[in-house]
């Protein structure tokens, strides 16, 4: 409850609504918000305004105090050059350092870096790894990312796990690939 509970408040958060307007649209003012949300709403606010510098900054100085969720912001930040110089070497520390402290989005990022070899070499078994780990903390999309991985190995036995996993948790795409593979 509390990773979806994260996880709302963190889109709301994106999407520019503010603590207060999210508490009072959602009847949760008597809920209270996760510390590490609360802790980076300014800088969610500057990212949200485009001025990715601060906000970037800001996302890095929380990261390193040991922010979770500032650590795979940090990581995006890297990745597109937005507050940041582009560098996907240090976008990969920062997903990879989320990941180790069960962030879905930074494990997934790292999957996706060593998937297509954005910057490193492709490494479909690290990719693996870090799918699977997303996977195993209730990511569909993981999931669906590993059945994708295994049709291109043409292991239909592994693809089917994984996208009907996927499927089961609400992924279209895997529904959808699953009928159309004809398992």
């Amino acid at each position: 409850m509390k990773k979806f509970i994260i996880f709302v408040f963190s889109i709301l958060l994106f999407w520019g609504c503010s603590l207060d307007q999210i508490s009072q649209n959602f009847g949760l003012s008597e809920l209270p918000l996760d510390p590490e949300v609360e802790q980076i709403a300014d800088a969610i606010y500057l990212y949200n305004e485009g001025n990715y510098p601060k906000a970037c900054k800001r996302f890095y100085d929380y990261a390193k105090d040991g922010n979770v969720l500032a650590m795979q912001q940090t990581g995006v930040c890297f990745r597109d050059g937005k507050g940041f110089s582009k560098d996907i070497l240090r976008a990969l520390f920062w997903f990879e350092t989320a990941g180790r402290y069960g962030n879905i989005d930074g494990l997934r990022s790292a999957g996706y870096i060593y998937e297509y070899g954005l910057g490193v070499n492709k490494n479909l078994e690290k990719a693996i790894y870090f799918y699977e780990k997303a996977t195993s903390l209730g990511s569909s999309e993981a999931s669906y990312d590993l059945g994708l991985i295994y049709l291109g190995k043409n292991d239909y036995k592994k693809a089917r796990i994984y996208l009907d996993e996927a499927c089961f948790k609400g992924k279209e795409e895997a529904c959808m690939k699953l009928k159309e593979m004809k398992f």
